[in-house]
């Protein structure tokens, strides 16, 4: 009896401890197994920890690397926009105000001298269906300018649209007293300036043979004491475009006809397409500076039509216009022309031109040509040859 109650004990104590060795061998590949999963996530999160450490820093770096910052270059360092061309000129020629010079244009007065560095040219009619060329300067030193001419009244608003001093030689009995009566500023070398101002060139025949300079001008200026700089509160006639005007018209301007009369002088203009510009002719040949031999050129072309008459019972045959009023012509540029209106309010207000769509026009930055031409031989001109 004692002996299998022996051999059961025995047994139960063999099972209890295989039960027991199965037990902590589980518990031990559990602890393992669950070491290397909490390492596995530990490596994971290390990882990620380190990858968006990385990110980090390279974010940072790339902040804090310098920033290439474009130079600004100024080209124009001491210069103004001179408002009679919209272009780049020294700050001293800027501020100074224009000078407006009449201008001989007979036949018998070319090859004119200086007239390539005014910035803006009109042309009109005066007695005897000839033309004179009012010039207006501001970024010029020409030495020789001329020949110079005699004033007529109504070129005083051609001057009052640009707040000019009137350059001339002589006058006529109009012009002497719209000088008064509109307190014009004006320099004639008929006068106590001529020695000042004026020279006679010993190759010409009077009166074609008076000329004036930029240095002579500036001595005049000073004597007669006018008003050296720009008005502060004046309204600029010409309003320049930033970027390059190409007209949407379809109407081609490319061979500007220009009959103001039966004169022989029957000026025209023909289009260049390399430098955009409008080339000037007259007396059947280039319109020439003798002091550069080139041909004269202009980016834009404004025509004014006006009623133009001769005064009745004058007995020269002066002329007369209507320019403070309104009316219409065409502006021209790069090759193509577009219809517009004019209003001049005032004999001291500018000349202002408008689109069709009531619009204050912009001209493209350059010299400017007015033809200020007759209303009643529009029909006349033609833009293509």
């Amino acid at each position: 009896m004692n002996k299998v109650l022996n051999k059961v004990m025995i047994k139960a104590i063999i099972l209890v401890m295989i039960l027991t060795m199965s037990t902590v061998t589980g518990c031990k590949k559990k602890v393992s197994d669950t070491s290397v999963n909490e390492d596995n996530q530990a490596e994971t999160n290390i990882t990620d920890s380190e990858e968006q450490e990385n990110n980090d820093t390279t974010d940072i770096e790339d902040n804090e690397e310098p920033q290439e910052v474009e130079e600004v270059v100024n080209d124009h360092e001491g210069e103004v926009i001179n408002t009679l061309t919209g272009q780049w000129i020294s700050e001293e020629a800027a501020n100074r105000r224009p000078i407006g010079i009449m201008i001989n244009n007979l036949k018998a007065a070319m090859p004119q001298s200086g007239i390539a560095q005014a910035d803006i040219v009109y042309e009109t009619l005066v007695e005897g269906g000839i033309t004179r060329l009012y010039a207006i300067f501001r970024d010029f030193d020409a030495e020789k300018i001329g020949p110079v001419r005699s004033a007529r009244h109504y070129y005083l608003d051609f001057a009052f649209d640009h707040d000019a001093i009137y350059v001339h030689y002589g006058k006529s009995t109009y012009a002497k007293d719209k000088f008064k009566e509109w307190n014009s500023p004006h320099m004639d070398g008929l006068s106590g300036l001529d020695a000042v101002m004026c020279y006679q060139d010993p190759t010409r025949v009077r009166p074609h043979s008076t000329y004036t300079s930029y240095d002579k001008l500036l001595k005049a200026w000073k004597q007669v004491g006018y008003r050296e700089t720009n008005k502060e509160d004046f309204e600029a006639k010409f309003k320049f475009s930033e970027e390059e005007i190409n007209l949407t018209s379809d109407m081609e301007a490319t061979y500007i006809d220009l009959p103001y009369s039966h004169y022989e002088q029957k000026p025209w203009f023909e289009y260049n397409e390399e430098d955009n510009l409008y080339y000037r002719f007259q007396f059947g040949g280039k319109h020439i500076d003798r002091e550069t031999d080139e041909q004269l050129k202009y980016k834009n072309i404004i025509i004014q039509f006006a009623n133009i008459w001769t005064i009745k019972g004058d007995k020269y045959g002066c002329m007369n216009m209507t320019l403070v009023t309104s009316g219409e012509g065409y502006y021209i540029t790069n090759g193509k022309a577009q219809k517009i209106t004019w209003k001049k309010p005032s004999h001291y207000k500018p000349t202002l031109y408008y689109n069709e769509n009531g619009e204050e026009i912009e001209l493209n930055k350059g010299k400017t040509w007015v033809s200020v031409f007759p209303k009643n031989r529009k029909s006349k001109i033609t833009f293509t040859k």
